[in-house]
Protein backbone atom coordinates (compact mmCIF):
# COMPACT_ATOMS: atom_id res chain seq x y z
CA UNK A 1 0.00 0.00 0.00
CA UNK A 2 0.97 3.36 -1.15
CA UNK A 3 1.90 5.97 1.99
CA UNK A 4 0.88 9.63 1.44
CA UNK A 5 2.46 10.90 4.52
CA UNK A 6 4.92 13.26 2.48
CA UNK A 7 2.57 14.54 0.26
CA UNK A 8 0.12 15.25 2.64
CA UNK A 9 2.22 17.32 4.81
CA UNK A 10 3.37 19.01 1.65
CA UNK A 11 0.33 19.85 0.99
CA UNK A 12 -0.47 21.29 4.45
CA UNK A 13 2.67 23.22 4.12
CA UNK A 14 1.64 24.80 0.57
CA UNK A 15 -1.85 25.10 2.07
CA UNK A 16 -0.78 27.22 4.83
CA UNK A 17 1.12 29.66 2.64
CA UNK A 18 -1.59 29.83 -0.05
CA UNK A 19 -4.00 30.88 2.85
CA UNK A 20 -1.53 32.82 4.94
CA UNK A 21 -3.40 35.04 7.24
CA UNK A 22 -7.07 33.33 7.41
CA UNK A 23 -7.81 31.65 10.21
CA UNK A 24 -6.93 28.60 9.27
CA UNK A 25 -8.89 25.51 11.74
CA UNK A 26 -7.68 22.04 11.66
CA UNK A 27 -11.12 21.01 10.20
CA UNK A 28 -10.54 23.81 7.09
CA UNK A 29 -7.35 22.11 6.40
CA UNK A 30 -8.36 18.26 6.72
CA UNK A 31 -11.37 19.56 4.11
CA UNK A 32 -8.63 20.06 1.63
CA UNK A 33 -6.96 16.59 2.27
CA UNK A 34 -10.39 14.63 3.04
CA UNK A 35 -9.42 13.46 6.14
CA UNK A 36 -10.26 14.18 9.62
CA UNK A 37 -9.07 16.96 11.59
CA UNK A 38 -7.41 15.34 14.47
CA UNK A 39 -4.80 13.45 11.37
CA UNK A 40 -4.27 16.88 10.60
CA UNK A 41 -3.46 17.90 14.05
CA UNK A 42 -1.16 15.46 14.02
CA UNK A 43 0.74 16.30 11.09
CA UNK A 44 0.90 19.38 11.71
CA UNK A 45 2.59 18.19 15.40
CA UNK A 46 5.27 16.29 13.28
CA UNK A 47 6.09 19.44 11.21
CA UNK A 48 6.34 21.16 14.42
CA UNK A 49 8.74 19.14 15.87
CA UNK A 50 10.92 18.50 12.95
CA UNK A 51 11.92 22.43 13.33
CA UNK A 52 9.20 23.50 10.28
CA UNK A 53 6.41 24.75 11.94
CA UNK A 54 5.91 26.88 14.73
CA UNK A 55 2.21 26.72 16.39
CA UNK A 56 0.33 28.11 19.67
CA UNK A 57 -1.73 25.48 21.76
CA UNK A 58 -5.01 27.11 21.46
CA UNK A 59 -4.85 29.07 18.52
CA UNK A 60 -5.30 28.49 14.65
CA UNK A 61 -2.19 31.17 13.76
CA UNK A 62 0.59 28.28 12.71
CA UNK A 63 3.75 30.41 11.31
CA UNK A 64 7.14 28.96 9.37
CA UNK A 65 10.30 28.98 11.27
CA UNK A 66 12.20 29.52 8.07
CA UNK A 67 11.82 30.87 4.96
CA UNK A 68 10.35 28.18 2.10
CA UNK A 69 12.88 28.56 -0.38
CA UNK A 70 14.85 27.01 2.38
CA UNK A 71 12.49 24.53 3.52
CA UNK A 72 12.84 21.32 1.01
CA UNK A 73 11.02 18.11 0.29
CA UNK A 74 13.47 15.90 1.99
CA UNK A 75 12.99 18.09 5.26
CA UNK A 76 9.14 17.40 4.88
CA UNK A 77 10.71 13.68 4.47
CA UNK A 78 12.16 13.39 7.05
CA UNK A 79 9.15 15.22 9.27
CA UNK A 80 7.53 12.36 7.95
CA UNK A 81 9.40 10.31 10.37
CA UNK A 82 9.27 6.90 7.58
CA UNK A 83 9.83 3.65 9.31
CA UNK A 84 12.06 2.39 6.48
CA UNK A 85 13.33 3.56 3.09
CA UNK A 86 11.17 3.71 -0.05
CA UNK A 87 11.74 0.35 -1.17
CA UNK A 88 12.89 -2.39 1.35
CA UNK A 89 14.21 -5.86 -0.06
CA UNK A 90 12.81 -8.72 1.24
CA UNK A 91 15.07 -10.81 3.38
CA UNK A 92 13.02 -13.66 4.29
CA UNK A 93 13.97 -16.01 1.78
CA UNK A 94 15.24 -19.33 1.50
CA UNK A 95 18.90 -19.74 2.66
CA UNK A 96 18.55 -22.74 0.96
CA UNK A 97 18.62 -21.27 -2.29
CA UNK A 98 21.72 -19.88 -3.88
CA UNK A 99 19.45 -17.00 -5.60
CA UNK A 100 17.33 -16.63 -2.17
CA UNK A 101 20.95 -16.41 -0.29
CA UNK A 102 22.51 -13.71 -3.09
CA UNK A 103 19.84 -11.99 -4.32
CA UNK A 104 18.90 -9.76 -1.35
CA UNK A 105 22.42 -8.08 -1.18
CA UNK A 106 22.47 -7.86 -4.81
CA UNK A 107 18.91 -6.25 -4.96
CA UNK A 108 19.86 -3.69 -1.64
CA UNK A 109 22.75 -2.42 -3.60
CA UNK A 110 20.48 -1.05 -6.24
CA UNK A 111 17.93 0.35 -3.39
CA UNK A 112 20.21 1.97 -1.66
CA UNK A 113 21.37 4.02 -5.05
CA UNK A 114 17.75 4.39 -5.44
CA UNK A 115 17.16 5.99 -2.01
CA UNK A 116 20.11 8.02 -2.54
CA UNK A 117 18.82 9.49 -5.84
CA UNK A 118 15.00 9.96 -4.65
CA UNK A 119 16.57 11.99 -1.41
CA UNK A 120 18.88 14.27 -3.79
CA UNK A 121 16.13 15.10 -5.82
CA UNK A 122 13.57 15.67 -2.77
CA UNK A 123 16.57 18.15 -1.23
CA UNK A 124 16.10 20.17 -4.65
CA UNK A 125 12.63 20.73 -4.10
CA UNK A 126 11.51 23.59 -2.33
CA UNK A 127 7.97 24.15 -0.34
CA UNK A 128 8.74 27.49 -2.29
CA UNK A 129 8.54 25.79 -5.83
CA UNK A 130 5.68 23.91 -5.01
CA UNK A 131 3.85 27.00 -3.56
CA UNK A 132 4.83 28.89 -7.13
CA UNK A 133 3.67 25.88 -9.04
CA UNK A 134 0.16 25.12 -6.96
CA UNK A 135 -0.58 29.32 -7.23
CA UNK A 136 0.47 29.10 -11.28
CA UNK A 137 -2.34 26.04 -11.57
CA UNK A 138 -5.02 27.93 -9.35
CA UNK A 139 -5.01 30.76 -11.32
CA UNK A 140 -4.89 28.76 -14.95
CA UNK A 141 -7.96 26.90 -13.50
CA UNK A 142 -9.82 30.12 -12.49
CA UNK A 143 -9.17 31.28 -15.62
CA UNK A 144 -10.47 28.43 -17.26
CA UNK A 145 -13.52 27.95 -15.26
CA UNK A 146 -14.15 31.96 -15.87
CA UNK A 147 -14.44 31.06 -19.78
Amino acid sequence: MANTRLSDLLQILVYLKIHEGEKLPSSRIAASLKTNPSLVRQMIGQLSRAGLLQTQRGSTQIHFTRPLTEITALDVYRASEPAHDLLVVDQNTAQSCSVGVAFPNVLAGHFQEIQASVEAQLAQLTVAQLVEETAADIAAYLAEEAQ
